[in-house]
């Protein structure tokens, strides 16, 4: 028997190692084992990733710099390349009048064709084969150059080729000039002398954009001599710098090198240009350039190395607790059985529960003895058994809330009792359940399930309901509801109520100028604004477009005690607004009714402080008014006046132009050239029977409002076709009939229809039609505003803006109108004579219409002084009491006939 056993002894020796092994397996792959090495090679990973994703930027950025550096070039090359063209094209013209002139003519000469450059700008003089300056553009004292570089280089070599000099002080200008020359030569092809073009070396950095250059970048121009002819670093201007030859010659565009005039790294790029002895140079500070990316870096390193050390911490405490659990679950893992049933697979909790009974048979508490997984999971306790666990310790507020009774009376009485609750045991778990309990022998069934979807949303369709959509703010049907149960408790309380109505200033120019999402923007962030100006029983609501509603409740009856208050949101709707990379600005106007002095209905209350909210517009921007009785007769009297003017209008269709209330007056347009009159414009009149004359001021505004404008401005359009007409057919001097057309006209889908139709019933020229846009008008939608223009054009009407430097348009918007001429606005025009700032903006204006190929025009001249200015900028027409009022058609029939007296009178 013991031989028998033998056998066995060496298998069972064998056996330990294999459990050893298995053993060791096992706690391999424990998470306080395996962790720590995962973790490691993880940070391992991270930190090469990091390193190479530093590498990768860096060269990113620098070949960014590179690449901007050879695209500056490119620029500065073209820039200059213009500029030295048009420099050498002067110094040819100069040239040939030399030839043609003589020294002693020749600027002259230049001159009366307009071909001298600007003497502001550049200085041109002629030296003769001597060197004396014989001729100056300006004129000014000079001494000779017989010594000067550029003199002996032509005077000595008989190539056409322009000369460019080192930089020097020129006496008679006081500032140190480069010069740029060409030789003279008589008509035996002798040097004759030499043409001068002179020049601060500034005029050829001013394109210097620190946006793209930054403080140390570089834009020069060097000579082949190797001397800098000038050089901008910053805000540093630098001329006869001397460089090494081989920097300029073996640089690469781009290229990272040293520069060696302040020894500061840079990427550099250099273009020699065509027919002249210079080279441009740009070059960007390598500091500047790679500063974003070093500071990209930093941050990078630090929130990897921050990363790394939550890591590392939170390796350690898991580590902890995965030893901790590790003998706990090593003892559940033999005791875990599955529960499979039917149920598994529904979407609602199952629970099968025990009744428990005290001495005297009463059910005081129910244990669960099934449940399935979605129970666990509602119940929270997805990690946990719920087996044996009493209905008590997961749910003691049913006892409390009725449910405890409502499923004893179910065991007790039996079939099936439904009900949905909300249950709110975790708020932030809080969810709305249906229950179907069904009584079973000795306990009850429970079937939940959630609906907690269903109920949220119809919480936002009954949201959606009372709030708007944009804001989030209480909308018109909640702002009623509140304002009518504040009501019932202020009569109860005996307070009183604040209505107070906020309507925003110049939202309509924000809307307009940056677009509709820009204003969405805006009215969000004032209506937050609002919501934290008040109390949270307060209500805060958006009644449609920029109004707004704020409720004060349980106030005093004194209504100066909501001044502090109306004062608060002032300040905040004032704050400025960061909206598309801009600050924006807005004001409000605000109008109060108090409950129940003002008003014992919600529709009157908001009625009478919306007619508050008038009143304080028309005091100005940012201001408040309490309602008062005579306020309405305001209102009133504003409706009165449109209907007065929609009776004017209905009344004209069918009347002659003498019964008609509205007159046209026509103010003369001349030609400051010749000073003849070219062009009317016709300026609408109301004589109402009732009110007198009526300013064009308080009714225009009106009739946009009502849509009014529509038929009068039909009116005003047929009206003055009729009368351009009518002056042609007397046998005057045709004339451009000039009318203004309405925002609301312009983008009327029947505009082209209705000057088709004027044109027709006149038998007017086109051409002799002309349309005036505000610039304001044309920038609310450019793509669509560009379409009805050129509709407009392509009848051969011609367009004109006015107003314009007022607006918001852009050159690249500018140069896609098909308009004729620009018309200055009257604001620059006032103070023309006297204000520096007026005159740039004029003169400014005037040069960029004649560089866009059109006509400008400036409105509102009344002195000699602003002629006088506008005829030396070379402005082509003017309009205003200088010239002439507005006058009735005979007038400007009686100066048409003058006009062609006098022409008749001229000799031939």
């Amino acid at each position: 028997m013991a031989a028998a056993e033998l056998p066995g002894q060496p298998m069972l020796l064998a056996e330990h190692p294999k459990s050893a092994l298995s053993r060791w397996l096992r706690q391999g792959v424990e998470t306080h084992v395996s962790l720590p090495f995962i973790a490691l090679a993880l940070l391992g990973a991270i930190w090469v990733a990091t390193f190479h994703f530093i590498d990768t930027e860096q060269a990113r950025f620098e070949a960014i710099s590179r690449e901007s550096s050879r695209e500056l070039i490119d620029t500065y090359e073209a820039q200059m390349v213009r500029n030295l063209s048009g420099i050498d094209q002067t110094l040819k013209m100069l040239k040939y009048a030399f030839d043609v002139h003589g020294a002693a003519g020749a600027i002259l000469s230049l001159d009366d064709h307009l071909l001298l450059p600007s003497g502001l700008v550049f200085v041109i003089r002629i030296a003769d084969r001597t060197g004396k300056i014989v001729a100056s553009n300006p004129s000014a004292a000079t001494v000779g150059v017989a010594n000067d570089d550029f003199f002996q280089f032509h005077r000595d070599t008989d190539r056409d080729v322009p000369f460019v000099s080192s930089p020097r002080y020129d006496a008679a200008s006081a500032e140190t000039l480069l010069s740029f020359t060409r030789r003279l030569n008589n008509a035996a092809g002798k040097f004759d002398g030499v043409a001068i073009l002179m020049v601060n070396p500034a005029y050829f950095t001013s394109g210097y954009e620190r946006a793209r250059l930054g403080d140390q970048g570089v834009l020069a121009l060097v000579g082949s001599d190797n001397l800098v002819r000038t050089m901008r670093i910053g805000e540093s201007q630098i001329s006869a710098q001397p460089v090494s030859p081989t920097f300029i010659s073996d640089i690469k565009p781009g290229e990272l090198t040293t520069s060696p005039w302040d020894r500061i790294p840079r990427f550099t790029s250099a273009r020699r240009l065509h027919g002249f002895p210079l080279t441009a140079v740009v070059a960007l500070a390598e500091n500047e350039q790679m500063a974003p990316f070093r500071q990209q870096r930093s941050q990078y390193l630090w929130l990897v190395g921050g990363g790394s050390a939550v890591l590392v911490l939170l390796v350690t405490l898991i580590c902890v607790w995965s030893w901790q659990l590790t003998k706990s679950r090593r003892r559940s893992r033999r005791d875990q059985a599955t529960y499979a049933a039917a149920s598994e697979a529904n979407l609602d909790a199952f629970f099968v529960l025990r009744s428990v009974l005290d001495s005297s048979g009463a059910i005081v508490d129910f244990v669960i003895d099934a449940a399935n997984s979605r129970a666990k999971k509602m119940t929270g306790m997805a990690g946990q058994t719920l087996i044996g666990v009493r209905l008590s310790t997961i749910a003691p507020d049913y006892w409390a809330n009725g449910i405890f009774n409502d499923m004893v009376r179910v065991a007790r009485a039996g079939g099936v009792h439904e009900a949905e609750w909300e249950d709110t045991r975790n708020l932030e778990r809080a969810k709305w359940l249906h229950r179907q309990v069904v009584a079973v022998e000795g306990g009850i069934v429970a079937i939940v399930r959630d609906i907690s979807q269903r109920k949220q949303a119809e919480q936002h369709i009954l949201h959606m309901a009372h709030h708007d959509g944009l804001t989030g703010l209480a909308n018109r049907i909640l702002i009623n509801d509140r304002l009518e149960r504040a009501m019932l408790q202020a009569q109860r309380r005996r307070r009183c109520i604040a209505v107070v109505f906020i309507d925003l200033d110049k939202f309509k120019v924000i809307n307009d100028g940056l677009g509709h999402d820009a204003g969405d923007v805006l009215l969000t962030r004032i209506g937050e604004r609002l919501r934290e100006c008040v109390r949270r029983e307060d209500t805060v609501g958006r009644f449609g477009g920029d109004e707004f509603v704020i409720l004060l409740e349980d106030q005093r009856e004194d209504p100066s005690a909501i001044i502090p208050a109306l004062e608060k949101i002032q300040r905040a709707v004032t704050e400025q607004v960061l909206i598309c990379g801009r600050q924006v600005q807005v004001n409000c106007s605000m109008g109060v009714a108090m409950y129940p002095r003002n008003g014992t209905t919600s529709a009157t209350l908001i009625k009478n402080a919306d007619a508050a909210m008038y009143q304080a517009k028309e005091k100005g921007t940012n201001n408040f008014e309490f309602y008062a009785p005579e306020m309405n007769a305001l209102v009133q009297e504003k409706l009165v006046m449109i209907e007065d003017l929609r009776h004017a209008i209905e009344s004209t269709a069918g009347m002659d132009g003498n019964s008609s209330q509205f007159k046209l007056l026509y103010q003369p347009k001349v030609d400051l050239r010749t000073g003849l009159m070219f062009g009317v414009e016709a300026l609408l009149r109301w004589h109402c029977p009732n009110r007198g004359i009526v300013s064009p001021l308080d009714f225009i505004p009106l009739a946009e409002e009502s849509g009014l404008i529509i038929a009068l401005g039909e009116w005003v359009l047929q009206t003055a076709c009729m009368q351009s007409r009518a002056w042609q057919d007397a046998g005057l001097t045709p004339l451009t009939m000039s009318v203004n057309v309405s925002p609301l006209q312009f983008t009327e889908n029947q505009l082209v229809g209705r000057i088709a139709k004027a044109l027709q019933q006149s038998d007017l020229a086109p051409t002799l039609l002309e349309l005036e846009i505000t610039e304001s008008l044309i920038m609310r939608d450019v793509q669509q505003a560009v379409h009805k223009m050129r509709e407009i054009t392509a009848m051969s009407v011609s367009l004109s803006i006015d107003d314009f430097g007022t607006g918001y348009s852009s050159l690249f918007a500018l140069k896609s109108f098909p308009i004729r001429s620009l018309k200055i606005d009257k604001s620059f025009v006032n103070e023309l004579a006297s204000n520096p700032d007026d005159q740039a903006i004029a003169s400014a204006i005037i040069m960029l219409g004649h560089k866009l190929n059109l006509r400008v025009i400036a409105e509102g001249v009344e002195t000699e002084a602003q002629l006088q200015f506008l005829r030396d900028h070379d402005c082509d027409e003017l309009q205003g009491y200088l010239f002439s009022r507005p006058v009735a058609p005979e007038q400007i029939a009686v100066l048409l006939e003058a006009q062609m007296q006098q022409q008749t009178l001229l000799p031939a």
